[in-house]
């Protein structure tokens, strides 16, 4: 039925009217207006990114991401369509991604201060349902397990634009780690036709030379994490690149050097490393655009390292171990991130705490991040705490260091500051903290409960800290895999870490240690190392725990889980009230035992 014609005015109030409904929470009323509205003013994008709100506020989160997915294809720099379409996929498993607008996903990929990774997640999904050439090939690359040359060679050995050109393809390569199992399975076996298959003469094919470039960038991201054949480890190892040929642009030198780059970090092809200047003479412009910036952000994070304070060098044995570990593979080579609205974490703990607990929150006030990493969560925190807080993040790693610090000047992150240290030693720090966070840290310490001590005594009256302990309960599967004979151990070379991986991968159905696969941590090599073949892991219970609270005057202010698992909780004890006791929690956990997702994450107050 056609509509008749609408003055804008009537239309305004239309769209009013949907999102007063909203506001109101008759959320389905709200819909058929929105979706009336729409149909009067189909170029409002607005409406559609307000539907797309009040979709998810309904739980219909496949029609909201194809309304933001629609958003973003007709105008691709809308930052907060992009923002809320990644953090709707950080949050949600998408039903129907075949419904999803591709170019509005592409949009997403080169948007800026959003995390790229759930759109990466979906993206691949995206492609393996709606490119009609890759699911036979992938399955058969499952029909031979053993050689996943059989489908590289049949991507490769013409120019199926469908796969080699697509723009998804290579922004998702470039933009973050491809975590598919299939997808990637698929993908190792290009590498390696790239690699044996090809003659020089198909690298004049540009199409078959973007493709390579992007699974360069996707090798940087995951840290090489990619299993390697027998074949291919003797072919790489004959890639030497002639330094003064590669420069002056010579064709072999450079199809070495991009084969050499697809299983090496650029600092083990040519020694000594690549200069920036070298890297802006690189020739065609193709390869200088992708290896410059690498080259540029490496020499930026060494200069950043160099420069962090120190508190006093490495003593205790354990963590001197766990330094090495992460000097070798800092932890997480992360890319993007969401940039919390300021002030938005600060609102967040007010909700936890009575409010004569939390005054100090509305004047300035100073953060500890124990544990920091290369960064990822202090720059979160300093975003959503705001400028009123000032953060210091310390951690035993100088690379990490220096990769955080840079992300920081990246994103023009300005209220913290890092140090270089043990949590053992951090009394030696100048001031006092009103919150703490130590998140995926204490585990790895010789003794947990000596680091969390040594934390409380920089910890100030009602202040509050943010603990994140392995649960012993959902790590079983890791324990039973450190107890197989073919587990490798903590300190095994990349080789037999990549290869263990790929055994993991291969795994079937409900094998031990299949589960892993679900894992963010289980798709680069420096996450799996902390995932699976950690120095240093201690497993904690909740009744550990409250024994740790009790004796240390700390009041608990709840886990960190999603709203369902704490009104699951609620109906399972009605009697214990939120957040819960953790008394009530020791019992619920064993009956859901992903609960945590292998780790606690909880606050706690000071009492005195």
């Amino acid at each position: 039925m056609a509509h008749p014609p609408q003055s804008t005015a009537s239309k305004h109030r239309l769209a009013g009217q949907a999102v007063r409904l909203a506001q109101l929470g008759d959320l389905e009323t709200a819909a058929d207006t929105f979706a009336e509205a729409i149909a009067l003013d189909r170029r409002n994008l607005d409406l559609h990114f307000n539907f797309a709100i009040l979709q998810e506020q309904r739980g219909e989160i496949d029609h909201a991401a194809a309304l933001l997915t629609e958003v973003l294809h007709r105008k691709p720099l809308y930052p907060e369509a992009a923002s809320r379409l990644s953090r709707l996929l950080a949050r949600y498993q998408i039903e129907i991604v075949g419904r999803l607008d591709a170019a509005g996903l592409k949009a997403a990929l080169t948007a800026d201060h959003i995390a790229h990774q759930p759109i990466v997640d979906c993206a691949c999904k995206w492609l393996v349902a709606n490119q009609p050439s890759i699911e036979p090939k992938i399955a058969l690359i499952e029909r031979e397990k053993n050689d996943e040359r059989v489908c590289g060679n049949s991507v490769i050995a013409e120019r199926p634009a469908d796969f080699l050109e697509n723009e998804l393809l290579s922004l998702s390569l470039r933009q973050g780690i491809i975590k598919h199992p299939r997808f990637e399975r698929l993908l190792t076996g290009v590498r390696a036709a790239i690699l044996l298959d090809c003659p020089a003469v198909r690298f004049e094919d540009r199409s078959l030379t973007d493709l390579a470039l992007a699974l360069i960038v996707q090798g940087w991201n995951n840290d090489h994490a990619w299993a390697e054949t027998p074949a291919e480890i003797a072919a790489v190892a004959t890639l030497t690149v002639d330094r003064a040929a590669l420069l002056a642009g010579d064709r072999e030198a450079i199809r070495r050097f991009i084969c050499a780059a697809l299983y090496r970090p650029l600092n083990d092809i040519i020694a000594p490393p690549l200069s920036v200047e070298e890297a802006r003479r690189l020739k065609p412009r193709s390869l200088r655009e992708t290896v410059e910036p690498h080259v540029i952000a490496a020499a930026r994070q060494r200069a950043a390292g160099a420069v962090v304070t120190s508190l006093k060098p490495l003593a205790d044995a354990t963590s001197l171990k766990v330094a090495g570990q992460y000097e070798a593979a800092p932890y997480p080579r992360w890319h993007s991130l969401h940039v919390s609205v300021p002030g938005a974490l600060t609102r967040a703990i007010k909700i936890r705490l009575p409010a004569a607990s939390h005054a100090w929150l509305d004047q300035p006030f100073a953060v500890l991040i124990a544990g920091c990493g290369t960064g990822q969560q202090a720059l979160q925190s300093a975003t959503g705490y705001g400028p009123s807080a000032h953060l210091t993040a310390l951690d035993l790693s100088r690379a990490s260091l220096g990769y955080a610090s840079d992300m920081a000047e990246r994103l023009k992150i300005g209220n913290v500051a890092f140090v270089q240290g043990d949590i053992l030693d951090v009394g030696l720090l100048d001031r006092d903290f009103d919150i703490i966070e130590c998140v995926g840290v204490l585990h790895h310490m010789a003794d947990w409960r000596a680091g969390w001590r040594a934390l409380l005594g920089k910890l100030k009256l009602n202040g509050l800290m943010y603990v994140g302990l392995y649960s012993a309960v959902s790590r079983q599967n890791l324990r039973a895999l450190r107890a197989e004979p073919g587990y490798p151990g903590p300190g095994c070379d990349n080789a037999k870490a990549r290869k263990y991986r790929r055994d993991l991968l291969l795994r079937d159905d409900a094998a031990p240690g299949d589960d892993l696969k679900i894992s963010r941590d289980f798709y680069s090599l420096n996450a799996f190392r902390d995932l699976v073949l950690h120095e240093s892991e201690a497993h904690v219970t909740i009744e550990e725990i409250a024994e740790f609270l009790d004796q240390n005057a700390l009041t608990f202010r709840g886990f960190t889980v999603e709203a369902s698992v704490q009104a699951e909780f609620g109906v399972a004890h009605p009697a214990s009230g939120s957040p819960g006791t953790l008394a009530d929690w020791s019992v619920f956990e064993p009956a859901h035992p992903r609960t945590f997702d292998a780790m606690y994450r909880f606050w706690v107050e000071r009492r005195n």
